[in-house]
């Protein structure tokens, strides 16, 4: 027997591993589930664990820059915001093989062939640990060029200020590939619970270590590099031991035998995720470079404030993530109308949510600002950039559901175009519009470019609906569950 990988589905030969039922009675509840129980609760019950899991996220990205913020430096706020670029590359590395391999995960378990989930969980794992060392140790070798290269040669004390940090960013590399991998594995299979645990472990204890290190010991920058290693170290080893509990697929290295099919069905998977956050993060250089122009203090507004968009945006997408393994396994078992209800309540309330923060950032903006500086020019740039990307925020659930939903269904190709669209608009939008329209071009950068993808997802998701949904089997999709 075989799987579409075109490899066997039994486990390796000569290793003796759990039979479906050892490793799977609790998943195939779960599975169950997610497949016939009534909709509205299980949306929610999935949401809920991911929304507490993004909003906790997004306040601990601010965590840093609260608290260096306190310092009153413009140059340290802005050095976390060009750290937190490289961080959003490493991120979107782990998150291409979680993606990858939790698409995979979920499938199978959606075709109830836990064996087949168990092979690629092993070897996404070590797939995470041997690409975080090839990241890690030439950053090392080369950190100041690589500083540079974020944006940190604006000013020597901003170049001064990024080098520590991002050297004790570097040692983290292995590490955060492997809690990003977990995480996602977890999640898109339907433990929300257990992954929210696992982030949440790690971010709490980064949070209480960070006012330690940067003012208790007063090691700036470089102590929130140390809080957010130990933090992350922590939360990776709660993770690992959560996928051999409560029914999920567990992470057993010694079933791992190299397997390329696996890897090339993994970097498949997940590389629309991949390529909409290292587009995102190199695009977040363009931004750093643009706004180096202007300033350090812009540098700074703009780093508050995209944090500050990032925390908005937690609860919208935490909901969406909710909807992934109701969308991934009812996939698997060929239930499209599921996915359909889905997909349309998940959109209203993903827009009610985006609707509140837009009105908070009109509103209270500069309110906002204040609390993260003290500095009056960069609480004003800040203000700026809020009202600015308070304009289209009402509209941008359905840009990020679509993404989500393309990706859900392997419709790869087109979900990589999607997410990929707003950062890649962004980068000629940053070398044009602050060359022709100066500081008021650079404040609507984002907005702009968030408004033209929505229009293209927009085009693209329409004509996608009207095949799934009314266009027979076109996509591979059944009438009944299987």
């Amino acid at each position: 027997m075989k799987d579409r990988t075109g490899k066997s589905a039994e486990p390796y030969p000569g290793i003796i591993v759990p039979q479906p039922a050892q490793i799977n009675d609790a998943a195939a509840k779960r599975r169950q589930r997610l497949i016939s129980a009534p909709f509205l609760p299980l949306l929610w019950r999935m949401a809920v664990p991911s929304m507490i899991g993004m909003m906790v996220a997004s306040v601990y990205s601010m965590t840093d820059t609260f608290f260096i913020g306190r310092l009153g430096f413009a140059s340290l706020t802005a050095a976390v915001g060009i750290v937190f670029t490289f961080i959003s590359v490493v991120q979107a590395i782990g998150f291409w093989f979680g993606y990858g391999s939790g698409n995979y995960i979920s499938s199978q378990l959606g075709k109830n062939s836990p064996a087949n989930a168990a092979q690629m969980a092993a070897v996404a794992f070590n797939v995470a640990w041997m690409a975080g060392l090839l990241l890690a140790i030439p950053g090392l070798l080369f950190v100041k060029p690589l500083a540079v290269l974020l944006g940190a040669g604006a000013s020597i004390a901003l170049l001064e200020a990024v080098i520590p940090y991002l050297r004790i960013t570097l040692t983290s590399v292995p590490v955060m590939l492997i809690s990003n991998t977990l995480y996602n594995q977890l999640r898109l299979q339907g433990s929300a619970r257990d992954s929210m645990v696992g982030l949440l472990s790690g971010m709490f204890l980064n949070m209480v270590l960070d006012p330690l290190f940067i003012l208790v010991f007063g090691m700036g920058v470089a102590g929130a590099a140390v809080a957010s290693l130990i933090g992350q170290l922590s939360g990776a080893l709660i993770l690992f031991h959560l996928t051999h509990r409560n029914g999920n697929v567990p992470v057993c290295l010694s079933w791992q035998k190299p397997d390329f099919a696996l890897v090339r069905e993994m970097l498949a998977g997940g590389m629309p995720n991949f390529c909409r956050q290292g587009i995102s993060s190199l695009s977040g250089i363009f931004m750093n470079l643009a706004a180096g122009r202007f300033g350090e203090p812009v540098i700074a507004g703009m780093t508050i404030a995209l944090r500050l968009l990032s925390t908005g945006y937690a609860l919208v997408i935490g909901f969406g993530q909710g909807f992934q393994p109701v969308c991934l396994v009812n996939h698997g078992a060929g239930n499209r109308q599921r996915i359909r209800q889905a997909f349309r309540l998940t959109l209203t309330t993903m827009t009610i949510f985006l609707i509140i923060v837009a009105c908070v950032f009109a509103c209270f903006g500069e309110g906002i600002a204040r609390a993260f500086s003290s500095d009056a020019s960069v609480v004003r740039t800040t203000t700026d950039f809020l009202h600015a990307f308070a304009f289209p925020l009402p509209f941008m659930g359905y840009y990020i559901l679509i993404g989500m939903f393309m990706q859900n269904i392997r419709k790869f190709g087109r979900a990589t175009l999607i997410t990929t669209l707003e950062g890649l608009l962004m980068i000629p939008l940053s070398l044009c519009l602050p060359l022709l329209s100066g500081y008021a071009g650079m404040i609507w950068c984002r907005p702009a470019a968030s408004l033209c993808a929505l229009v293209i997802s927009l085009i693209i998701g329409t004509r996608t609906f009207k095949d799934e949904f009314q266009g027979g089997n076109r996509y591979g999709i059944h009438h009944s569950i299987s």
